[in-house]
């Protein structure tokens, strides 16, 4: 992964993304542990087009790239979204450790993802898509980007995103290694160009 460039709007963005990391490493002190953290679990989706309270952190994560999606639409003449942003959803693993936050995120948009693969059947696609890893230490946030795979449903996927065993996005985290690790599931395989372990701390 790489450092993302430490521009102006990069800054507000950490300052924002400091502050919402924050509120996640108090409110996880309240919280149990998560047992077993290296088995993998389903990665969690947030629709971010009309964002809620809950999806702020998210949508700071990704200011310029959902307002890059929105300029885009427009340019081509889409006007249908001016009262939210044009379709964008993401998908996050977050790991809390001490004072210590870290979020991966992957946000799926029409116009800054590419196909990997699709399962007609299904109507569901895998899509390779811009991600970062954001860590709160608990005095300053980092950010490193890179590309993730996205599983993405079509308007007759429901049944099939409903069956894990078909199609399924997958996380756990590695304790020895302090890694992240994501994988994807279509059509009951494995989806090997989607198969990554994240560092949090490379060397």
């Amino acid at each position: 992964m790489n450092y993302l460039p430490n521009r102006s709007a990069s800054k507000r963005r950490r300052a924002l993304l400091a502050a919402a990391l924050c509120v996640a490493a108090a409110t996880a002190q309240a919280q149990e542990l998560t047992p077993h953290p290296e088995n993998w679990r389903p990665i969690v989706y947030r629709d971010l087009q009309v964002p809620g309270p809950q999806d702020q952190i998210y949508a700071d994560l990704w200011a310029d790239v959902i307002q890059s999606n929105n300029r885009r639409y427009l340019a081509a003449g889409d006007r249908r979204f001016l009262l939210g942003n044009a379709p964008v959803r993401e998908a996050h693993a977050l790991v809390r450790g001490g004072e210590r936050v870290a979020l991966l995120s992957i946000l799926d948009t029409a116009t800054h993802c590419v196909a990997v693969t699709r399962d007609p059947s299904s109507d569901l696609s895998v899509k390779m898509c811009p991600m970062r890893l954001a860590i709160w230490n608990g005095t300053s946030t980092t950010l490193r980007e890179a590309k993730g795979c996205y599983l993405e449903p079509g308007a007759g996927a429901r049944k099939s995103m409903a069956n894990s065993s078909h199609a399924a996005s997958y996380t756990s985290y590695d304790v020895v290694t302090k890694s992240i690790r994501l994988g994807v599931i279509l059509g009951r395989r494995v989806v090997e160009k989607c198969s990554q372990t994240v560092p949090l701390y490379p060397d």
